[in-house]
């Protein structure tokens, strides 16, 4: 159940006033005992409003339907609403709140008039509280849950550098293919928890849209040929300002999906020109969605056929995390289904005369060097990741100063005869100390700009503009070792020429 659906079910539980809560399918959620005294008895969780209410059922329905259809045009106040009671009472009336979550309607909140604003802002003010709560867990938790996923990661890296038995090399590849499903779950788990705490922020940007749908159909073309399946592209140059990092995630999980449930047939992934928009949408010829499942699918863990919840056809989550990304981008999503004919999934965008930004090309000194003789020092608090960063980086002809606080630092630094080449380093540190802080004082120390990457498990936009500022090099946990190994040799062929003037 969403939160603020919860929330708002403790609200009318203990409501001192007459108060009815439905869903988005308008079946009751909560009805208090003031207001079953009032009806003659109480309705029963579950049942349609307009049947559970009886003669009010019609006249309650139309107000909370309307509400539910104008989404977040609804007023924050409320609409009032009047419900006839039986034995000649009065009319009840009642002012009816729309519920919002994710950008999405999640049902009607009716109180007695005379307390429904005052319960409008403390349910406000509790999801909020829920909500910065839920901020500081991610902080901790991101952060906590990914670092045991990174060193078994980069141990199983220095294990299988070791292996020559092809039997043993086969059993760790099956160990690195059960880990990457764990960490694909854990992920996905956090960036949908990091949506709901509202930490992602949009970065918007003009961009030509056809060109970044043309980078995606290459992507997925073979996947989808080694199916049997044909993946045809229908694009054309249009501008937009939107983000396109966060654009191609929800388009990424759609193609995706689309080639995961078809069997047999294509998948089109095609840009329309429709009433001013511009619309990406994504066909396939796969088995359908009913019409009472074309909201479901949204939710975490549902999936349509895979009773046996087989990871290899989806975890169920990545409908919910493009629900997001589109209330977070006010890019809306719609879908279109026939059963046993196939589905359309349509992303609706604002195009924009603005000009795109010309693109810059990368020096060439920035292409990827050899690591033979680098200097890192890798800074880490978690002594299990620290041992498998400095196996890793020694297994490709690294010297490794390692430490695990920014007092280590100090210690270590004094055994070297000159500054390290690059700086490796956790975000979180003891004492409150960051990874930013080590870099500060290690720079200062050389008097320098020593290359610095920093791990991460944390996904905040605070950090990144920190890091953007000091021009350091991200990798969020858990990485992959060759991905480190890749942004290592980049940053170290960056900083060649320097090395060699000196």
């Amino acid at each position: 159940m969403p939160a603020s659906l919860e929330t708002a079910r403790r609200i009318c539980r203990a409501a001192g006033v007459p108060a009815l809560l439905v869903d988005s399918s308008l079946a009751i959620v909560c009805a208090n005992a003031a207001l079953g005294a009032l009806l003659g008895r109480r309705p029963t969780a579950g049942d349609p409003a307009r049947a559970a209410l009886r003669d009010a059922g019609p006249a309650f329905e139309a107000v909370a339907g309307a509400l539910l259809a104008q989404g977040g045009r609804a007023p924050d106040a409320g609409v009032p609403v009047e419900l006839p009671l039986p034995d000649g009472q009065a009319p009840l009336r009642l002012r009816a709140i729309l519920l919002v979550e994710h950008g999405r309607a999640c049902g009607v909140l009716a109180l007695g008039d005379g307390t429904a604003l005052r319960a409008a802002e403390d349910l406000r003010s509790e999801i909020e509280r829920a909500a910065a709560a839920k901020s500081r867990f991610l902080a901790s938790a991101s952060h906590d849950l990914r670092q045991p996923f990174q060193a078994m990661r980069l141990f199983l890296e220095v294990l299988q550098m070791q292996i020559t038995d092809d039997k043993a090399r086969q059993t760790a590849g099956l160990l690195g293919n059960a880990m990457a499903a764990g960490e694909k779950l854990l992920n996905a788990l956090l960036d949908i928890s990091t949506l709901d705490a509202g930490t992602v922020k949009a970065n918007p940007q003009v961009f030509d849209l056809g060109d970044l749908l043309a980078d995606l159909a290459g992507e997925f073309r073979p996947q989808a040929e080694e199916k049997g399946l044909t993946l045809r592209a229908r694009l054309f140059p249009a501008q937009v300002r939107n983000d396109p990092v966060l654009l191609e995630r929800i388009v990424r999980n759609l193609v995706s999906n689309a080639i995961r449930y078809t069997r047999r047939g294509k998948v089109l992934l095609a840009m329309r020109r429709r009433a001013g928009k511009v619309r990406i949408e994504v066909w396939d010829t796969g088995f359908g969605i009913p019409d009472a499942q074309t909201e479901a699918i949204f939710d975490e863990f549902h999936q349509l056929e895979n009773p046996a919840r087989d990871p290899n056809r989806g975890l169920g989550l990545g409908l919910a995390i493009v629900r997001r990304l589109s209330a977070l981008l006010k890019a809306p999503v719609e879908v279109h289904s026939r059963v046993g004919r196939g589905s359309v999934f349509t992303v609706m965008l604002e195009p924009t005369d603005q000009p795109q930004p010309t693109r810059t090309e990368e020096p060439a000194g920035h292409a990827a060097g050899p690591l033979a003789g680098t200097t890192v020092l890798a800074v880490d608090d978690d002594s299990m990741v620290l041992t498998g960063l400095q196996l890793s980086l020694e297994g490709w002809g690294c010297t490794v100063v390692s430490a695990g606080d920014i007092r280590e630092v100090f210690v270590r630094l004094d055994q070297l005869d000159g500054p390290p080449d690059v700086i490796l380093t956790d975000l979180r540190l003891p004492n409150k100390v960051t990874g930013f802080d080590v870099i500060d004082r290690v720079r200062k120390i050389y008097g320098r700009e020593i290359p610095a990457i920093v791990l991460t498990g944390e996904t905040g936009q605070a950090e990144l503009a920190e890091g953007q500022r000091r021009h350091c090099a991200f990798l969020h946990k858990p990485l992959h070792p060759m991905e480190l190994k890749r942004v290592l040799s980049q940053v170290t062929a960056s900083c060649a020429p320097a090395r060699l003037a000196e």
